[in-house]
């Protein structure tokens, strides 16, 4: 899945490649297909761009957002896959979910797996869209948060006896735009064991645990994301993460004992049962 950094680099690459492009022709291609969301109809997502001039862009959370000459706004967002520029036709997906053909002979398409959200939206729905990703929870910049704020929230907050660590990242109750992908490095480099509740944390570890956040995404989004995704330029990123599936049945590198893996969340957790007791 496209998570905070990695959508963060698609944002910035996006206000380098695509800001003064004219849509020539928006399509969404495949309206029918279960797990791709969208608010339009195909017709709808076409009159609502073509002949638009991209003006600006800006994410929130896990959501790419380009805003037209219009006023309409393209928003993709909660998403796994690929969004992609391409420079010529020839290098266009066979399958792909959403295209965009710019007047200068270049492309934007993207492709989803698993699931994904993508809507040509009035820059009133846009503004409603941000309003509800930051009342829902922070964005992960260090220069936007406090850990006493943090320790504060969890230590007041109804829910710690029933959300474990895990949920606590991928559910957004602090932190949005991250899930179980970065969640596995957040709590390793924690020392937390994803199964955890929230109640059980001690200060110390739940400091740990607020800067291991600002500490993954900060390096993630200086490496362009995670070697497992892409980028805008179809490059894949340079965050080697230390808890995924190629670590299974590899030491630590704390401190040697073999990477385990479970099923829990809704999707597959990557531990060191020695750094991450329960």
């Amino acid at each position: 899945m496209l998570e905070y950094p990695e959508i963060k680099t698609i944002a910035l690459q996006a206000r380098q490649h695509l800001v003064g492009k004219t849509i020539g022709s928006a399509r969404l291609l495949t309206p029918e297909k279960k797990f791709v969301f969208s608010s339009n109809r195909p017709d709808d997502f076409s009159r609502r761009l073509e002949g638009g001039t991209i003006e600006s862009v800006q994410s929130c959370g896990n959501h790419l957002f380009l805003e037209t000459s219009f006023g309409s706004v393209l928003n993709i967002g909660d998403t796994g896959g690929k969004m992609l520029f391409h420079l010529e036709e020839e290098s266009i997906p066979k399958k792909r979910d959403m295209q965009l053909d710019f007047t200068d002979g270049t492309f934007l398409t993207h492709s989803v797996t698993m699931w994904g959200f993508i809507s040509a939206q009035t820059s009133e729905e846009t503004i409603a869209a941000i309003d509800r990703i930051r009342d829902e929870a922070m964005e992960p910049v260090r220069a936007e948060v406090d850990v006493e704020a943090f320790l504060s929230f969890i230590h007041q907050w109804g829910d710690a006896e029933r959300t474990n660590d895990k949920k606590l990242i991928i559910s957004r109750k602090y932190f949005t735009g991250l899930g179980n992908g970065y969640a596995q490095d957040i709590l390793w480099r924690a020392g937390i064991h994803p199964r955890r509740k929230m109640h059980t944390v001690g200060e110390d570890a739940l400091r740990g645990l607020f800067f291991s956040f600002l500490d993954v995404v900060a390096e993630a989004i200086d490496a362009e994301g995670r070697t497992t995704e892409r980028t805008l330029l179809n490059k894949t990123g340079r965050y080697e993460p230390a808890m995924y599936r190629g670590s299974l049945g590899q030491p630590c590198s704390k401190c040697g004992t073999v990477i385990e893996k479970f099923a829990f969340e809704g999707g597959a957790c990557y531990i060191c049962p020695e750094c991450q007791r329960i």
